[in-house]
């Protein structure tokens, strides 16, 4: 039973870091392109980085053994 939780850590740990090199990255092109900070822009970031965390998590837990 614990091994099956032990076998979900790696993709937890790499679409947490994921999100958080996303949303940096997303946060980046979209100052680049001068649009205003707002509700819109935290919602648009916030939904990127989330959809590529959970690819990255699928990913993982496709390839991870």
């Amino acid at each position: 039973m614990a091994m099956a939780y032990a076998a979900r850590m790696p993709g937890i740990v790499l679409s947490t870091v994921a999100f958080f090199v996303a949303s940096f990255f997303i946060k980046r092109t979209l100052e680049d392109m001068d649009i205003p900070k707002g509700i819109t822009r935290a919602t648009v970031v916030f939904v990127g980085a989330l959809a590529i965390a959970y690819g990255v998590g699928f990913l993982v837990d496709r390839i991870w053994p």
